[in-house]
């Protein structure tokens, strides 16, 4: 064999290597296509499972907002209209429950007009919103402000202008009077029982325990809301847990006082803006 055909067969013997190595390149490129496309299948599943829970999410959120509120206080104020109508048909016969329905007709009422304020106050965007504030287009962000800390289990809203200008010394007056609806007597805190877990004479029972059968029941008092840390402390002990505060010379918009859910602590502030601009705040209060 002369030189020539060893030289043929040696680059037969190359050529067929580089064939098959260009076929386990090409056998590993394929087996890494398909665990790429398998991977994405499985990332495209899990995309989809946290959109549709995304999606439960965004509806149950929906159903908590002023405008599903509304709706719904329109409904039942229409059904209890209507219940109303009819019972006025026989009204003497209905007369109680005729009374009742109306009652229940006013605090549905009332709180469709509260809906109704939160969601104008919801939303920020009017009618001539871009003209005298912001663009449509600005970029809305939520920004942790920080922390305030809390001792007394109540917060105060104000213009700190008026701290120094009108904020007022009221001394505190812890005034807490219980009635018994049997007797009609009257017993004080800190007069006729100086806590909560003693028995008062004649009674077998604690003061909490004839507070929670409702043996006694707590007599509202009205106390004026003075730009004060006793006037502070009158709104957020009050039953509502919040109340605006008036000027030392008369009117209000001082403040506005309210409790926190389960008393001192470091609270939350975030910040919602709207192109650059604070536009509304959040405290979480628990």
């Amino acid at each position: 064999m002369n030189p020539e055909d060893y030289i043929k067969w040696i680059q037969l013997i190359i050529n067929a290597f580089a064939l098959g190595a260009a076929g386990w390149i090409y056998r590993a490129y394929i087996l890494n296509l398909r665990a790429t496309i398998s991977a994405k299948d499985e990332q495209v599943k899990i995309v989809e499972k946290n959109l549709n829970l995304w999606k439960d999410r965004v509806s149950e959120l929906e159903r908590k907002t002023p405008e599903f509120m509304e709706n719904a206080l329109n409904q039942r104020i229409k059904i209890r209209e209507d219940e109303i109508e009819r019972l006025s048909s026989d009204k003497d016969y209905h007369e109680d429950e005729h009374s009742r329905k109306n009652e229940e007709l006013k605090i549905l009422k009332k709180e469709l007009e509260k809906a109704k304020d939160m969601q104008v106050s919801m939303s920020f965007v009017g009618e001539n919103f871009e003209e005298y504030l912001f663009e449509r287009d600005g970029k809305m962000e939520v920004e942790k402000a920080g922390y305030v800390n809390v001792a007394s289990g109540q917060l105060l809203i104000t213009d700190p202008i008026y701290i120094d200008e009108d904020w007022q010394k009221e001394e505190f007056q812890d005034l807490r009077i219980y009635k018994d609806v049997e007797s009609q007597n009257i017993y004080q805190y800190k007069k006729d029982f100086n806590n909560y877990q003693e028995k008062i004479i004649g009674f077998d029972k604690t003061v909490n325990e004839l507070v929670e059968s409702k043996r006694l029941i707590k007599v509202k008092i009205e106390r004026d809301l003075n730009y004060s840390f006793a006037g502070s402390c009158y709104a957020t002990l009050s039953d509502d847990g919040y109340g605006e505060l008036q000027y030392s010379k008369g009117g209000d918009g001082a403040g506005i006082a309210l409790n926190t859910a389960f008393g001192d602590g470091m609270f939350p502030v975030y910040i919602e803006k709207y192109d650059g601009r604070n536009i509304r705040a959040y405290i979480n209060l628990i």
